[in-house]
């Protein structure tokens, strides 16, 4: 089984990763996550990103049960019923859960917690993100978290419990 480490470098492998035409969602994760190429605004794919980390490093089991799901909502509540959500102390591998923006579901994008800093933000991969645009950008990038975090889903990965 993967360990968080393992998750980590599978995601800084797609990092600069774009989608094109900008603005479209049309990107690999879309394509691996629906089997055939998607585009257009019913088609956001933070949650597509991580679900083929988790797919490519051979544990699609931490993620969902092994289930598909593109709504960050349906994954954190999923990781709350298995009570492995929380809402401090993240640790590497950690999936961060974020809330930008009014209205709409408690939660709404999502990445990767790649380490933690000493003043207690975090360092993350994020599918659709940007410096413009923090939840529907259209790039795999680093970004430097301290707002907007709801809480975080730990996988059962091997190094940790």
């Amino acid at each position: 089984m993967a360990t968080a480490k393992d998750i980590i470098a599978k995601a800084k492998e797609f990092i600069g990763t774009k989608e094109i035409p900008a603005n479209s969602n049309n990107v690999c994760f879309n394509t691996m996550y629906y089997g055939r190429t998607v585009s257009g605004a019913a088609y956001p794919w933070c949650c597509a990103f991580i679900w083929c980390i988790f797919q490519l490093c051979g544990a699609a089991d931490l993620f969902y049960d092994g289930q598909k799901t593109a709504l960050c909502a349906a994954l954190a509540n999923w990781f709350k019923q298995e009570k492995r959500f929380y809402k401090s102390n993240p640790q590497a591998g950690d999936i961060v859960f974020f809330k930008f923006g009014a209205g709409g579901n408690w939660t709404n994008h999502v990445g990767l917690v790649e380490s933690v800093n000493a003043d207690g933000s975090v360092n993350t991969i994020e599918g659709n993100t940007s410096t413009g645009n923090d939840c529907n950008g259209g790039a795999v990038m680093r970004r430097i978290r301290r707002s907007g975090i709801v809480g975080y889903g730990r996988p059962a990965y091997d190094d940790c419990t």
